[in-house]
């Protein structure tokens, strides 16, 4: 005689059905999960945004040939956390006259501690004429003037001297103020690729 047993299918248990209440504290628990995983990743890119790298979208004319405007710019916002600015490097900071909202990228010219002069149109530190092969041959520098900088100042040029607000006109930048190197163009793609780096621009002949 077969001992097995026969199962009819109204025999298997079912699935309970869930009740409304415990049907919406299952989908508020998964909300939850995926709040949390957003918090996380928001978390994560402000990090990114604030001590990794950032992206400016060039505006203006003041830093042609070498950027223009609409070109997106990685900037290493770790450079300056780790190593100090150096003379030649094409740098993004807050506008001195108005830090939170208006960025600008310009040209690291002079350091601290140095005396920055434009004579004749050219400019000069220490009184030895600054080489600055990022400019088109000619370029003429203007108006003359003299900046003794101080423990915590930076002299910053635009690239296009004839259409730059910069060092010139709202003078020094303090070193709070800069944010970090620009060393890749992003777009457009015709543009892309890293950024020449002029850190090691001379002094003198």
């Amino acid at each position: 005689m077969d001992n097995s047993t026969n199962f009819s299918v109204s025999q298997i248990s079912q699935p309970p059905k869930l009740s409304p209440i415990q049907k919406f504290f299952y989908g508020t628990g998964c909300a939850y999960e995926l709040t949390k995983w957003l918090i996380i990743g928001l978390v994560v890119l402000t990090l990114v945004h604030f001590y990794v790298g950032t992206i400016l979208i060039v505006e203006g004319a003041s830093m042609e040939p070498n950027f223009y405007t609409g070109e997106y710019i990685l900037i290493n916002r770790s450079q300056y956390l780790f190593d100090e600015p150096r003379r030649g490097e094409a740098v993004v900071l807050k506008f001195p006259g108005d830090p939170e909202h208006t960025k600008y990228i310009k040209r690291i010219i002079g350091l601290p501690g140095e005396r920055v002069d434009i004579k004749n149109g050219v400019v000069f530190i220490n009184s030895q004429e600054l080489n600055e092969p990022y400019l088109p041959p000619n370029t003429v520098t203007l108006p003359n003037l003299s900046r003794n900088l101080e423990s915590d100042d930076y002299f910053l040029l635009g690239d296009n001297r004839i259409d730059s607000s910069d060092s010139r006109i709202w003078g020094v930048c303090p070193r709070k103020n800069l944010i970090g190197k620009a060393i890749y163009i992003l777009w457009p793609l015709t543009q892309a690729g890293k950024i020449e780096d002029y850190s090691h621009s001379t002094v003198g002949s």
